[in-house]
């Protein structure tokens, strides 16, 4: 009887040692994926601050451009 105690204890341990392993496992798995999105958001942010850069120089050669053409405009 104390045997089949023990027996029992052993194969619950052993089921929860086992599930532990697989979380400690699926948890380094979700900091590896962790990591990689750090990464990708980084270099997005990169890429949109420097878009974000571009449109502003676009949108100022637009103005400047408009500013001409209206002065050619008003003194035709």
């Amino acid at each position: 009887m104390a045997l089949d105690r023990f027996e029992r204890l052993e194969e619950g341990l052993t089921r929860l040692l086992a599930a532990y392993e697989t979380l400690a496992a699926e948890k380094e798995g979700f900091k590896e994926v962790l990591a990689a999105k750090d990464l990708e958001i980084a270099e997005l942010k990169s890429k949109l601050n420097k878009l974000e850069g571009e449109r502003d120089e676009v949108r100022e050669k637009v103005d400047g451009l408009l500013e001409k053409l209206e002065s050619l405009i008003q003194g035709a």
